[in-house]
């Protein structure tokens, strides 16, 4: 059998009830708290679980008092996230099997696994296969909410700022127009099944981070500052970074919310301009190239760079009454933290 074919099943669901099996009243008037607040939740299948954004929902989840079930062909995060309410699942979402295994435990799905592939082969024979996989078995065992993670990549090019939901799909004009191409058409699919009665959601971002953040463009400003090479930047281009925390939260909030059809929200945390991002990486590299920055017109340097991605939240925050946890001067700390990681 092939490793997409193997299941491994991991549970550390243990005994309910039995956690504190010799601690003091005040103990098991917390556990009985605790086990009140759980009722209260749902229980919750995260695919991707073993990828950043995954691994920072699952126990903000677990702490919210839902239950988790995480499936991913890559195992760690049921070592990382050892816990009485969380599940793991080990198997690709291609994997028919191992989707019926994950979805069968499930109220809710939050769909994160995807491949950052811009070859079609890829996106449609694993990612949208794995796609369809998951609603078919949504609408077969009732799940009562589908919250899709899709990206900014769908609108394809900024040509208003700021970015609505409203904003032309012009996906051919992304960066990776295969990749926007699936994600959108993932997104109608998601959509479709809201008409079909599933509440479902699809929440488009940019750049989200936690207590670190990866990206090609990232790593190579961080190399180059610590090789005291001057950065290079164009002038009035940035994005809106997503925090692991707002995005948590927001997927709360759905959750909790009476089931709904299918809605797209933008979700952003704080817009950075690419010389902010250029002087955290100078400061925590302590590199002495210094910065350049050049009008946008004159950029040569990598098309990700050149484009302002402003996202407009305004949806989210009066549909779903969603903000930030923080505002903009501490999303930068945050975001100078996970930048030193």
């Amino acid at each position: 059998m092939s490793n997409l074919g193997r299941i491994e099943y991991f549970s550390t669901l243990g005994n309910r009830g039995d956690w504190y099996p010799s601690c003091p009243p005040r103990c098991r008037a917390a556990a009985r708290t605790a086990r009140i607040e759980r009722e209260a939740g749902m229980r919750i299948l995260v695919t991707g679980a073993n990828g950043s954004v995954g691994r920072g929902l699952i126990p903000a989840l677990l702490a919210h008092g839902h239950d988790a079930i995480g499936l991913d062909k890559e195992s760690g995060v049921e070592r990382a996230i050892a816990h009485p309410r969380f599940t793991f699942v080990r198997g690709a979402v291609e994997d028919p099997a191992a989707v019926e295994q994950a979805v069968a435990g499930a109220e809710a799905i939050v769909h994160l696994a995807w491949s950052f592939s811009d070859d079609p082969r890829v996106l449609v024979e694993q990612d949208l296969r794995g796609h369809t996989l998951l609603l078919d078995a949504a609408a077969r065992h009732k799940i009562s909410h589908f919250v899709y993670a899709s990206t900014a990549v769908v609108y394809g090019k900024p040509s208003r700022i700021p970015v609505d939901e409203d904003h032309p799909l012009d996906v051919l004009a992304a960066r990776k127009p295969a990749y926007g191409i699936a994600k959108e058409f993932a997104e109608k699919l998601v959509l479709l099944a809201g008409q079909a009665g599933m509440s479902s959601t699809v929440l488009r971002f940019w750049w989200a981070f936690g207590g670190e953040i990866g990206g090609r463009h990232l790593r190579e400003m961080l190399w180059m500052a610590a090789d005291n090479k001057v950065l290079t930047v164009p002038a009035d281009c940035g994005g809106s970074f997503l925090a692991q925390e707002d995005f948590n939260l927001a997927v709360d909030t759905i959750l909790r919310r009476p089931a709904t059809p299918g809605r797209v929200f933008n979700l952003a945390s704080a817009y950075l301009g690419w010389d902010e991002v250029a002087r955290m990486v100078v400061e925590v590299t302590a590199g002495t190239g210094g910065i350049e920055s050049v009008p946008r017109t004159a950029w040569r340097g990598a098309a990700f760079l050149a484009d302002r991605w402003e996202m407009d939240d305004r949806r989210s925050r009066s549909a779903l009454g969603f903000s930030p946890r923080r505002d903009a001067a501490q999303v930068r700390i945050a975001l100078r933290q996970a930048v030193a990681a």
